[in-house]
């Protein structure tokens, strides 16, 4: 079909290609088809394509090389390039990918109206480009040629779903469209224009300058999540990808701002209930592991010191069988309340199970700073619980672990701890002790 539109899909999978084949194949282009990048290269050389859509992994030449070597030749420097891959969220990744050449990237699975939606704008925009071409072609006057592709473009800006800005580094908005307007909860972009700056933006001041920081050194950010202040004071949270450029001597940042406040709030409720105790809020046993093996990691690295406290609820059945589990349950939560009073903000506590707590003390100064803490902790439970006119005493038995000289894993760490709580079990006129 002569003067078609083409679009050139890339992937070693076969069953891959046929499947973009089927969801494109009423989009009004031409559709061909590569199963490696040597053949893709070949294809460019030949042809003037619309969109190329590109596998990142791919054996051999992968997505990468081969958007490098598309972009080397001459006819196809300007010819926008979707990566399909599944690990674009990861910021190295996505960097990759735009210093490739890279516009956008899709996830796999592909998602058949977001693949549609995003075709549909590049072969749009082909067909401005090729109307441009030919009305200049036509001697056209260039500056009449000019104000209809800015009206078009200006179309797409005005009409696009997601918010779309442009900003000075300093903070001041020169463009925002009507979605983005919305989006913060301004009636025109006329409005946000004049009235959001990024100072009063952001949730907290230094978000931005984190933000900034990342910017400056990678000079684009791919969903980048952020917490934003509407005009009505409420908080929100948005994902942000944009680019920093510079443009008459000045630099600029224009991006594309997409509000994803319901899907984070529901991913933090499942993240605090999968991470937390629900009984006393403290962590629970996956969240410690999890946070003991990143501290013994940076300890070896930095050369500190780490210490574990293995905390036994003493006569804690005995609650339990007298005054039965809804007593014990709330002597547990008041227990860990009265401990984590006790504790530094750098320092982690956590409910293991049943009776058992954990405490992790970060870079103790000596072995006696370690024991006044496990003094503090034993003497904070002597007074007695009262939970519904009935008066609770409980005790505790600790024992101590000390990386790196009682283990250097995680698991060496609490197993020691723990045989040194059994310890002070066995020996009633002790409170606690150390492993050895």
């Amino acid at each position: 079909m002569e003067n078609s539109l083409k679009i050139l899909l890339v992937d070693d999978n076969a069953v891959n290609l046929t499947l973009l084949e089927r969801l494109l194949k009423d989009e009004g282009a031409e559709l061909y088809k590569a199963v490696g990048g040597e053949e893709a290269i070949g294809l460019c050389r030949e042809n003037d394509f619309a969109l190329i859509l590109l596998d990142v992994q791919m054996p051999g030449m992968d997505g990468y090389e081969t958007a490098r070597k598309i972009k080397d030749i001459e006819s196809c420097r300007l010819v926008p390039i979707i990566f399909l891959t599944a690990i674009y969220k990861d910021p190295v990744y996505a960097r990759l990918g735009y210093e490739a050449g890279a516009v956008d990237f899709l996830t796999q699975p592909i998602d058949p109206p977001t693949l549609r939606g995003k075709v549909g704008v590049f072969l749009e925009l082909k067909r401005q480009k090729d109307r441009l071409e030919q009305e200049i072609a036509q001697r056209i006057k260039t500056e009449k040629a000019l104000r209809a592709a800015e009206e078009k473009y200006r179309n797409i800006f005005e009409r696009a779903v997601e918010g779309i800005f442009r900003s000075t580094l300093d903070g001041h908005f020169e463009e925002i469209n009507p979605a983005l307007a919305r989006i913060l909860g301004y009636d025109t972009p006329e409005e946000a224009v004049n009235k959001v700056h990024t100072d009063t933006l952001y949730k907290n001041k230094s978000d931005r300058k984190v933000f900034l920081k990342k910017l400056m050194q990678e000079k684009s950010l791919s969903d980048y999540e952020l917490r934003f202040r509407r005009k009505d004071g409420s908080f929100i949270w948005v994902s942000e990808s944009c680019r920093l450029f510079e443009e008459g001597g000045e630099f600029y940042i224009e991006g594309v701002v997409e509000d994803i406040t319901h899907r984070k709030l529901c991913e933090l409720e499942l993240q605090e209930k999968a991470t937390l105790d629900a009984l006393t809020g403290i962590p629970n046993r996956y969240l410690f592991f999890d946070r003991l093996e990143k501290s013994v990691a940076n300890a070896g690295r930095y050369g500190e010191k780490l210490a574990l406290l293995f905390i036994d609820l003493n006569d804690f059945k005995r609650v339990n069988d007298m005054y039965g589990h809804h007593t014990g349950d709330m002597v547990l939560s008041k227990v860990a309340a009265r401990l984590k009073s006790r504790l530094r903000s750098a320092d982690t506590f956590a409910r293991l199970g049943g009776d058992e707590f954990c405490v992790l003390l970060e870079r103790p100064s000596n072995k006696e700073s370690i024991a006044q803490v496990a003094e503090d902790f034993i003497n904070c439970l002597t007074a007695p619980f009262e939970i519904d006119g009935v008066s609770c005493s409980i005790g505790a038995s600790i024992g101590i672990s000390v990386y790196p000289e009682n283990g250097v894993e995680a698991e060496a760490l609490v197993k020691r701890a723990d045989e040194a709580m059994y310890r002070v079990k066995e020996q009633k006129d002790r409170k606690y002790c150390f492993y050895s």
